[in-house]
């Protein structure tokens, strides 16, 4: 009876949006869709996250597929997947190493790691359950609309809280009516020290969890050249070619702390973030850093 309904594929980001999408889809279309719940862990992701994709399995039975990439080194080949758990999730950056020793450090310039950390990994597994076709539900709301991949029919890619004309107030207001929620800040995101941060919010967390820089200076200072580096000037991940470094110098000068506001236009115009800057979580199905900016 499975074989016959139509595959539905839910990218599970570990934010709460994409925690909401995932019940309501479960809820309303659990019976007429073959459903996998697949969540990508990069190795960078914040602890708070793994307990929450966690906890979301546990709690709404969701038989959530944990994957994480594997790279190919020296062969033409993208990321494929393993399948790891909660308990086995690698929590000191293992598959974001592997990534950028194959194929550089990652930067605006070069968005490679969301293809192939998660969008590679995530397909890879879907692959391997033998499904041919299948749709994709994303989870961006109404109010981020702008972040929708621009060929999304041609990819068969739904995102169903556009069309609920769902908010992240709406969001949030569901999550207060559950007995748990991701303990995390605006500000914290997902990958706990995405590139794709703005300025202010990399000084904010610098100010509150230096540690969690460690790994991207490490790689800085060991990964510098590592890829396909064909210029031969060391690459580094932040904005405005920033190293981090660079940030910590200047988390030693006057700045104005990021503070979480309800007001998501204001913040954004505040915040100066690109469009496709960090935001609860890093979408691997969303159009990369370079594809929105020759969009804009």
């Amino acid at each position: 009876m499975s074989d016959q309904k139509k595959k539905l594929f839910i990218s599970f980001s570990g934010g709460r949006t994409s925690g909401f999408m995932t019940w309501w889809l479960i809820k309303n279309y659990g019976d007429q869709f073959d459903i996998r719940v697949v969540f990508a862990n990069t190795g960078s992701e914040r602890e708070e996250t793994l307990q929450f994709v966690d906890q979301c399995d546990k709690h709404f039975g969701w038989s959530v597929v944990w994957v994480e990439a594997v790279v190919h080194h020296g062969i033409r080949k993208g990321s494929t997947h393993k399948v790891v758990s909660f308990e086995s999730a690698s929590r000191k950056g293992e598959p974001f190493e592997e990534v950028i020793k194959e194929y550089g450090i990652p930067n605006a310039a070069y968005p490679h790691c969301t293809r192939e950390l998660k969008t590679n990994a995530m397909t890879s597994y879907i692959k391997s359950i033998g499904w041919k076709t299948w749709t994709t539900a994303i989870g961006i709301r109404a109010d981020e609309a702008d972040r929708i991949n621009p060929k999304f029919r041609e990819l068969n890619f739904w995102y169903p809280l556009v069309g609920l004309d769902t908010t992240k107030q709406d969001v949030k207001r569901w999550w207060l009516s559950q007995p748990f929620d991701l303990e995390l800040q605006e500000h914290q995101g997902n990958c706990a020290w995405c590139w794709k941060k703005s300025l202010r919010k990399h000084l904010t967390l610098i100010s509150e969890t230096p540690e969690i820089y460690d790994f991207p200076r490490r790689m800085e200072s060991e990964h510098g050249l590592s890829g396909h580096n064909v210029d031969g000037n060391p690459r580094v991940f932040f904005r405005q070619n920033m190293s981090t470094e660079d940030l910590f110098e200047l988390s030693g000068q006057p700045f104005k702390p990021f503070i979480e506001s309800d007001d998501w236009k204001q913040e954004r115009l505040f915040e100066m973030d690109a469009p496709n800057g960090c935001e609860d979580s890093c979408e691997a199905f969303g159009p990369d850093f370079t594809e929105w900016e020759a969009l804009q």
